[in-house]
Formats: C-alpha cells, sequence, structure tokens
C-alpha cells in the first residue's frame, strides 16, 4: 500500500516537471504570435532591455512576422528546446557562466536552411527572450549539436 502511494505521488511529479521546460518553447511561440499579430507592444515584453537595445523593436518584429510567414505558420517552425546535454560543450559552459545555469535554449526552423536559436531566462515575474542567433542547418548541426 505505501508503494503504491509513493507511486501515485511520484508520476503526477514527472508528468509535471515536462511542463516546466515547455514554458519556455510557449514564450517564443507566444512572442512570433505576437509579430504576426503586429503588436510590437508585446512582442516588446518578450525581449530583455540589452537585447532590445541592440536590435530596433520594429525590425526584430517585422523580422518575426516574416520567419512565420516564409514556414506557412507558427506551429511549422518546429521549435523545441535543447538540454544541455545535447549542446556542444563550449555553448553551454558560456551560457552557464552568463546565465547561472538558469537559461533554456530553444531551436526554431525558420526556413528550409535556416535555424534560430533563441536564450530564455525565467525572471522574477515572467520569462524573457535574452539572447538569439540566425544560423544555417549545417552551422547549427556542426558547432550547436553534441
Amino acid at each position: 500500500m505505501k508503494r503504491m502511494i509513493a507511486v501515485m505521488i511520484c508520476i503526477p511529479m514527472l508528468l509535471l516537471s515536462g511542463c516546466f521546460n515547455a514554458v519556455a518553447v510557449s514564450v517564443v511561440s507566444d512572442m512570433y504570435e505576437a509579430a504576426l499579430l503586429e503588436d510590437d507592444e508585446l512582442v516588446e515584453t518578450y525581449f530583455s532591455e540589452d537585447y532590445l537595445a541592440r536590435h530596433p523593436l520594429e525590425e526584430l518584429s517585422d523580422e518575426l512576422a516574416e520567419d512565420v510567414h516564409n514556414r506557412g505558420g507558427i506551429n511549422l517552425l518546429n521549435m523545441k528546446e535543447l538540454q544541455e546535454r545535447n549542446l556542444q560543450k563550449d555553448i553551454s559552459q558560456d551560457l552557464n557562466n552568463v546565465y547561472d545555469e538558469d537559461w533554456r535554449f530553444i531551436v526554431v526552423q525558420t526556413g528550409d536552411n535556416t535555424i534560430k536559436t533563441w536564450v530564455v531566462l525565467r525572471g522574477e515575474t515572467q520569462y524573457y527572450i535574452v539572447d538569439g542567433q540566425v544560423m544555417d542547418v549545417k552551422t547549427y548541426n556542426r558547432e550547436v549539436l553534441k
């Protein structure tokens, strides 16, 4: 009986632990949706101030909406979170040094030969995007994936 209770407690915890990782992917997905709806004010809320200082909001929002149009919809962007164990060691070490191991690495296929990577952090009240890169698939396979 004690075993059954322990199993009943563990199963929901295991199922919920998968949901926590999906939050970062949904942040990126929601950001693309806001760009598609041309809601620049909402797009702005998904990014850190430092990222926005390097990337003008209007250009960024237009580029994000174009990514969705090029793929034919948000669902066709094939977004997924890569775990640290799936990344090249130097990338994960750099991210750990900069973001204290509290980062999520999201990959988005924005074209047939184009990948965008996003680094998402959990802030005090929300998740936000702090970095992003565009690369071709060959570079991604060679330099990002383990």
